[in-house]
């Protein structure tokens, strides 16, 4: 009786700890910059149920902040992307066949997260790039 290969011979290259941040950190950091972005920049302008034409005196400072916000979130989502990509392309032999055929027979799950990785803080990152365009383009207090 022969036994069957590893179907995941490279998963000491990525333990439990290192997959859940690179699946995890693009989206907490969008969601992190959208919940406290959205107390930053909507609190100087709608302290009451009518908005007002400019920020309270003394919140000019959220704008700042809101901005670092969304640079650090979108950095952090960047950065699991990356490093996402740097594990994919060390294990991206893992094991023979295409990624359909791994699919079907449960091998290759290493590649299969450092992939997710790569997608969910590239995405993530590039959505939070995005909202930091708009934030600087639209007036505060627009309403």
């Amino acid at each position: 009786m022969t036994a069957e290969p590893d179907p995941a011979p490279e998963r000491a290259q990525l333990s439990g700890v290192v997959a859940s941040l690179l699946l995890y950190t693009g989206p907490l950091a969008w969601l992190s910059q959208l919940s406290l972005g959205e107390m930053l920049t909507s609190w100087p302008c709608f302290p009451g149920p009518q908005h007002l034409e400019m920020p309270m005196p003394g919140y000019d400072w959220t704008r700042l902040a809101s901005i670092i916000l969304l640079a650090l979130a979108a950095v952090a989502a960047c950065a699991a992307g990356f490093a996402s990509w740097r594990i994919f392309q060390s294990v991206r032999e893992e094991r023979e066949g295409g990624h359909d055929a791994l699919v079907e027979v449960g091998h290759g799950r290493t590649r299969f997260i450092a992939l997710w990785g790569i997608y969910l803080g590239g995405g993530f990152g590039v959505v939070t790039l995005l909202t930091l365009a708009g934030f600087a383009m639209v007036p505060r207090c627009l309403g």
